[in-house]
Formats: C-alpha cells, structure tokens, sequence
C-alpha cells in the first residue's frame, strides 16, 4: 500500500502544492489541503482492500450453501411457455375489416397482410403473426405488448372474432 501510494499520489500532490505556493496561499492552508488528499487517498485504499478481503459472515454461509447444492440438483426454471400450450392458441387467417386500419405485428414490426396466418392472444386479444409469436412465446409468458399473462386455455368459442375469421 505505501508504494503505490507514493507512486500514484506523491507526482499530483507536489504538483498541487507547487500551484497554490505560486498562487500565494500560505504553507499553512497548502500543507492543510495535502493532509486532506492523503487522508483521503488513504481511505480509498483502506477501503479497496476491505472489499477484497472475504467476509467472515459470507464464510460461514457458503458451506450451507454448499450442502444445499448438493442435496438437490439445480431445477431448470421455465421462462416461456410448454409447445402445447403454444399450439393451443387460436390460429387464423386474417381478413381486414373494410375501414379498418391494418394491423402490425408487434414482434417482427410489419404488417400484417390479408390471409396470412396469424395468432390472437385469448386475454389481450393483441394481432400476432404465428411464427413471431410463437417464438415469442417459448422464452416469455407474457403479451410483447401489454405484458398480459398469456392463458392457452382461455380459448374463444366463436369462428369469428373482429373480422378476423378462424383459419381451416
């Protein structure tokens, strides 16, 4: 510690002391403003030291830890959602209400385009092309766009919903 601190410090500190000695402050006031830059050099060090050193605490937690890691293998945590659930959700070819504006899928960003196959998500009832969605879907549970917990066995019952009619 002493070492790198004469080497980084010492070059500034003179320079510093130089300037304001030029600059008329006493050697009082100047000797003042080098403690404080050591003493705050010093504790910086203290300090970058401490977090390198392993807490006693963390030592005393790591083997439990340890055991725990070895009773039970890991369990993979499920992000999206399972193939069948994906397959469950209502598949259509779209048809745009005359009026209406067209639609855009949110996760690709284009437009989507009169008979192309397309998903509607049963709780948000967001537009999807089925490829994008489905990609989607195998890495999140949610909705791209509202973040809606997406349910597969919320299916809707009619063949046609908003002028998009269920595909064959």
């Amino acid at each position: 510690m002493p070492l790198k601190l004469v080497i980084i410090a010492l070059p500034p500190l003179c320079v510093t002391c130089m300037v304001l000695r030029i600059a008329g402050v006493s050697w009082d006031v100047t000797a003042c403003i080098a403690a404080v830059v050591l003493v705050f050099l010093v504790v910086i060090e203290l300090c970058d030291r401490l977090r390198l050193v392993p807490s006693p605490w963390l030592q005393q937690q790591l083997p439990a830890a340890a055991e725990e890691s070895m009773a039970a293998p890991p369990q993979e945590v499920a992000l999206g959602l399972g193939a069948s659930a994906i397959a469950g959700l209502p598949v259509y070819r779209y048809n745009q209400v005359s009026g209406g504006g067209s639609d855009e899928c949110s996760v690709c960003l284009g437009e989507i385009n009169q008979k192309e196959t397309v998903k509607r998500l049963p709780a948000c009832t967001h537009l999807f092309h089925e490829g994008c969605i489905d990609v989607w879907l195998r890495s999140h549970r949610t909705c791209p766009v509202c973040r809606t917990p997406v349910d597969a066995v919320a299916v809707p019952t009619s063949a046609e919903i908003d002028g998009h009619t269920q595909g064959d």
